[in-house]
């Protein structure tokens, strides 16, 4: 008896770790100049979208040093783009050349799919850098076809917008563990139970 429950401890450490530790890390790569006006505002809205999706670490180069301007010339040539212009963004290993209103649903939607799925880090690769892929959580889910319009309000403010994150999500990790410890002492008493009873 005390092999089997041994057995379903390890077999539950195993899967708990799986669960809960779901959120990738993901790589923003974010290529700007200061004297870009546009450049600044993508700059305020990704700090916005940070605060949605707190996984989010975002590495920026300023392209007026011409390392950094190299350095976009060869992340543009992983993706087979031969233009030169700024901003230039890679979320994950999605490009994105320039910055508009239009953009910001796939900036969160490329966000939302790397926080979920695993991905090459191509510019990441260049650049040797990685990304972890055991963050614990949950983030917001992102849903096609609506309005997930952050509200920027400069350096040092927060975004305004509404968290529809369910209770179970927020606190899954929490949820699953105490479950698990629940489940694990069901079997341990009934266990316990068959074992008095074979020697009654």
């Amino acid at each position: 008896m005390k092999k089997i429950f041994y057995l379903l401890i390890i077999t539950l450490l195993l899967v708990i770790p799986n669960s809960v530790y779901a959120l990738n890390e993901v790589n923003v790569y974010f290529f700007h100049k200061k004297t870009c006006d546009i450049c600044e505002q993508e700059r305020v809205y990704l700090q916005a979208l940070k605060e949605r999706y707190p996984n989010m670490r975002i590495y920026s180069y300023e392209v007026s040093d011409e390392h950094n301007y190299d350095l976009m010339l060869q992340a543009r040539k992983i993706f087979d783009d031969t233009r030169t212009g700024v901003p230039y963004t890679v979320i994950a290993d999605t490009p994105y050349h320039g910055f508009s209103q239009g953009i910001k649903g796939n900036f969160q939607r490329s966000v939302y799919l790397a926080s979920t799925n695993k991905y090459e880090n191509k510019v990441g690769q260049m650049l040797n850098l990685t990304y972890k892929n055991d963050l614990e959580g949950t983030v917001q889910e992102y849903k096609e076809n609506t309005d997930y319009t952050i509200e920027e309000h400069g350096e040092g403010t927060h975004p305004k917008y509404t968290d529809n994150t369910s209770t179970f999500k927020k606190y899954q990790a929490s949820i699953i563990l105490i479950g698990s410890g629940l489940i694990l002492l069901i079997i341990y008493l009934i266990l316990k139970i068959v074992e008095k009873r074979r020697y009654e």
